[in-house]
């Protein structure tokens, strides 16, 4: 049995994983069922759209459940539990094409997972001292997920990441959990500014706070409409 399956094990156990799932699956279908091209949506909207209701149903769904710890870190949602940090990643490519250098929340796990002797924690809070020897050797999970923007049907990956700036693979372990293996993609290129800069992708970047505006139809009262945000 690998370090996979047991984190696999320890998390389906505490009751993480079928919610998680059933929750992305609903998630990427009720994207699509709303998905109206001739509206303006593309591609990226339908990414947004995922990202924020995953995130924000997420912490929701999670919130109060015993053992189980929930919170919202770089606008994404972060799942702790047992000792492991699940963090979830859309998929654009196949699943070898997945990069870590988008972001330092993005790479810690890969970086802390490659790590060898003793583990860092990027939370002091999470394990009081008694505690320390249980951690598991690679406690950074990921949920690597896609889905079709017809039929809203998902795909989605668990692995263990894994640092591979020096090149290999992007993971230690990796599975596919439900849906069609993405087979197709090849590892993508970092996309950066002219100086070489990482650029954070679309589901890394911070939503705008916008504030409220004051329409004032002819010949009414001035009425106070919500801006929604659209991210880039």
């Amino acid at each position: 049995m690998g370090l996979l399956d047991d984190a696999v094990a320890v998390l389906d156990g505490r009751g993480v994983l079928e919610p998680l799932g059933g929750l992305i699956r609903q998630v990427y279908r009720r994207a699509a069922d709303r998905h109206e091209p001739e509206l303006g949506d593309d591609a990226m909207s339908f990414g947004t759209t995922v990202w924020r209701n995953l995130t924000n149903l997420g912490k929701a769904s999670f919130d109060g459940v015993d053992g189980v710890r929930v919170r919202v870190e770089d606008n994404s949602l972060e799942i702790l539990c047992a000792g492991y940090v699940v963090r979830l990643y859309s998929l654009q490519g196949g699943i070898e094409s997945i990069r870590w250098e988008g972001s330092e929340a993005r790479l810690g796990g890969a970086v802390e997972n490659s790590r060898d002797g003793q583990l860092a924690f990027d939370d002091a809070e999470q394990f009081p001292e008694v505690f320390a020897g249980v951690v598991p050797p690679k406690r950074h999970l990921r949920v690597a997920h896609t889905g079709d923007i017809t039929t809203g049907e998902a795909t989605a990956y668990l692995g263990l990441p894994r640092d591979n700036r020096e090149g290999g693979s992007p993971w230690f372990e990796v599975t596919l959990w439900f849906g069609d293996a993405v087979t197709v993609g090849t590892p993508l290129p970092i996309v950066g500014d002219p100086v070489g800069v990482p650029v954070q992708r679309h589901d890394e970047l911070p939503v705008p706070e916008l504030p409220l505006g004051t329409m004032r139809p002819a010949g009414g009262a001035g009425r106070t409409l919500g801006i929604a945000g659209r991210r880039a």
